[in-house]
This record gives structure tokens, C-alpha cells and sequence, in this order.
């Protein structure tokens, strides 16, 4: 199961600028009004590379990490039951060739057989469904996150909008280099992020020394 890389852009509000009129007088004569010249807004516009972003990001990268080691555990579990059965079917088939078991032994085992393996299956989907569910969880809480800090940069910096531009589906045909924030929004990012897991470890230090 392969971490998926999900993200949209952020919008702010864009702001209108409007130009003033002067007037001149004559005397005797009437006023004379320069025509208001409608002007449209300067946009400030940025984008960041996801696919960067996600490469270079520590919570995304230790995320990831966790999931695989989770997902790793699943499938070793998994395995080990799954030997463990087939080494009780071998026995059996070698008790049933070598007719070492009667009528009723041999159902007896067949059913209890039969019944590990829809144990295992059952144990097997649990462990595929937990794991998908925490994927889910941690990638939507992860977007959450990086959505919530792109709003927050936006409005530090002026941007009007910030666009999102990846190698896989893409909102931007073309971004010239000036515009690219990524590194900028990596180096906040992971900076934040080192900041709240030393608040982490120490918090959970701290809750060691009291239990004990």
C-alpha cells in the first residue's frame, strides 16, 4: 500500500484597488472631470511543488516511515500464522497417508483446520481495514496541516493565490522559476514541525518521570 500524495490550494481574499479622479476649475466655465480609468488588481501569485514539498517535508517522511513499519508488522504477523498453518496441514496429510488417525480424528482435525484458516483470513482483513483506516486518518490530518499553514504564509506574504503543481495531475501549465515558493515553504514547515516534536518528547518525558 503506497503513501498517495494529497493536497489542494488555498485561496485568500484578492483586494481591489480603484483610481481617483481630480477636477479642475475654470473661472466662469464649468467644471471639467477627468474620466475615472478603471484599473484592474495586481494579482501576487505563488506555487508550491508538491511533489518537492512531500519529499522534503519531515512530518510527511516520518509519517510515511511509521506507516510502512505498521504495515510491515501486519504482514509479518500475518506470515508467521500462515507458515505456522501450513506446517500443521503438512502434518495432517502426513497422518492421513500414513493412516495414523481414525474416521473421526480425521474430521475432527479437517474442521479445526478449516476453521484457523477462516481465523486467519478474518485476522488478515482486520489488519488491511485498521491499516487503511490510520492511512486515512494521517494523510487527511497531514493535508489538514499543510493546507492550514499555506493559508497562514499567504496572508504573511500578500499572496493572492497559491497554486499547487506536481508531476501527476496539474493545475499549472507553466510557473516561472520566480514564483516557486517551495523551499521557502518547506524550510517553515519542517521548522514547525521540529518545534512540535520537541514539545512532543519532552511532554512525554515528563509524563515518564510522573508514572514512575
Amino acid at each position: 500500500m503506497n503513501i498517495k500524495n494529497l493536497l489542494s490550494g488555498s485561496l485568500v481574499m484578492v483586494a481591489l484597488a480603484a483610481l481617483m479622479t481630480s477636477c479642475e476649475q475654470k473661472p466662469a466655465e464649468p467644471a471639467e472631470t477627468e474620466p475615472k480609468e478603471d484599473v484592474k488588481p495586481e494579482l501576487k501569485i505563488a506555487y508550491v511543488l508538491i511533489d518537492t514539498l512531500t519529499s522534503q517535508y519531515e512530518y510527511y517522511k516520518d509519517a510515511a516511515d511509521n506507516f510502512q513499519k505498521k504495515q510491515a508488522n501486519a504482514e509479518a504477523t500475518i506470515n508467521e500464522k500462515g507458515r505456522n498453518f501450513s506446517a500443521q496441514v503438512q502434518e495432517f496429510q502426513r497422518k492421513v497417508q500414513s493412516n495414523a488417525i481414525t474416521q473421526q480424528q480425521y474430521e475432527s482435525e479437517q474442521a479445526r483446520l478449516q476453521k484457523l484458516q477462516q481465523d486467519i483470513d478474518g485476522l488478515q482483513a482486520r489488519l488491511s481495514n485498521s491499516l487503511q483506516e490510520e492511512y486515512q486518518k494521517e494523510m487527511s490530518a497531514l493535508t489538514d496541516t499543510i493546507k492550514n499553514f499555506i493559508a497562514s504564509y499567504a496572508k504573511e506574504k500578500g499572496y493572492d493565490f497559491v497554486l499547487c503543481k506536481s508531476s501527476g495531475i496539474d493545475n499549472v501549465l507553466y510557473g516561472a522559476p520566480q514564483y516557486d515558493v517551495t523551499d521557502e515553504v518547506v524550510k517553515a514547515l519542517n521548522k514547525r514541525y521540529a518545534k512540535s516534536s520537541e514539545k512532543k518528547e519532552k511532554e512525554e518525558k515528563s509524563e515518564d518521570k510522573k508514572k514512575k
